[in-house]
C-alpha cells in the first residue's frame, strides 16, 4: 500500500492539501474551491508525468516504480489525461483570472521547465523545485508578502525534504546526467547540510512563537512537519517508504484545523 501511494505520487497530493489548508488558516484567507482543485489537478498530473517519463527513461534494471508505470501504463495515462483535462477545464472556465494575472509564474515555470528536460538548466532542480513549489503555494494568498519569516521557513522545509528525496534518486540523475546538488555533495555531508537547513527554519519558527505571538496551532503544525522530517533522516532507510515518508512530513500541518474543529465542538 506504501509503494502504490509513492508510485502514484498520492503522497504529494495529500501533502498538498494539507499546505494549502495550513496557509488559508493561517493567513485567515478563504481558497476558492475551483482553484484549490485547480491545484490538485494540476500538481498530481504533472507528477505522474514526470513518474512515467522516468520509467520510460530508465534503463535495465528496472525499478519496481519503473515496471509498476511500464505495466500499468493505460491506466496511468488514463489517470494523467484526466487530470490534465481537468486542470485545463478549470483553468479556462474558473481561473483564467488567476492565470492571467500569475502569468509570468507560469511562463517562467514552463521555461525551467523545458530546461531541465533538455538537460540545460543553469540552476540545480533542487533549487528550481523548491522556489517554484514554495511559491506556487503561496499565490493563492493576497497577503502572503507581508509574512515573509513564515515564507521562509516553509522554503527551508520544503528545500529540506526535496534534497532528502534527490539523495534517494542521485544513482538515476547521475545517468540521465541531470544537474542536481545531490552530485556535487557526498550523501554525508547532504545530510549535515539539511539539518542546517531544519534547524535554521526551527530557531525562525521558534523566534516567531516568542516575539511575533505565533498561535499555538501554527507552531504544533509547522513545528511537527520539521520533527517529522528529522526522524526521517534518523530512519536511514531507501527507497520509496522513505521517500514517501519525506513527502508526508506535512501531514502534521493539519493540526490547525484538528485544533479547529474541535473547538467548535466544545
Amino acid at each position: 500500500m506504501g509503494k502504490l501511494i509513492s508510485f502514484l505520487a498520492l503522497d504529494v497530493f495529500i501533502s498538498l492539501i494539507a499546505n494549502l489548508s495550513f496557509f488559508s488558516f493561517y493567513l485567515k484567507e478563504t481558497i476558492r474551491p475551483t482553484l484549490f482543485l485547480f491545484y490538485l489537478s494540476s500538481v498530481w498530473a504533472l507528477y505522474l508525468a514526470d513518474h512515467l517519463w522516468d520509467a520510460y527513461r530508465e534503463k535495465e534494471p528496472l525499478s519496481e516504480r519503473g515496471l509498476f508505470f511500464l505495466k500499468h501504463r493505460f491506466t496511468i495515462v488514463s489517470f494523467l489525461i484526466l487530470a490534465f483535462v481537468l486542470s485545463l477545464y478549470l483553468g479556462i472556465t474558473a481561473e483564467f483570472d488567476f492565470i492571467q494575472n500569475q502569468y509570468l509564474f507560469f511562463l517562467s515555470f514552463l521555461f525551467f521547465l523545458v530546461l531541465i528536460v533538455t538537460k540545460l538548466s543553469p540552476i540545480p532542480k533542487e533549487i528550481l523545485v523548491s522556489g517554484y513549489y514554495t511559491y506556487g503555494i503561496f499565490l493563492p494568498f493576497s497577503s502572503f508578502g507581508e509574512k515573509g519569516l513564515m515564507v521562509l521557513i516553509f522554503f527551508l522545509h520544503v528545500f529540506a525534504n526535496v534534497l532528502l528525496t534527490y539523495n534517494i534518486d542521485r544513482e538515476f540523475d547521475r545517468s540521465q546526467k541531470t544537474f542536481t546538488l545531490t552530485q556535487w555533495i557526498q550523501p554525508q555531508k547532504l545530510n549535515y547540510f539539511v539539518f542546517g537547513l531544519l534547524g535554521t527554519g526551527f530557531c525562525i519558527l521558534l523566534w516567531m512563537a516568542i516575539f511575533q505571538n505565533l498561535s499555538g496551532e501554527s507552531l504544533w503544525g509547522m513545528g511537527l512537519s520539521y520533527l517529522w522530517l528529522v526522524g526521517c533522516q534518523f530512519r536511514g532507510a531507501k527507497g520509496f517508504p522513505i521517500k514517501s515518508l519525506c513527502e508526508l512530513s506535512y501531514i502534521p500541518m493539519f493540526v490547525p484545523q484538528i485544533f479547529f474543529f474541535f473547538s467548535l465542538l466544545l
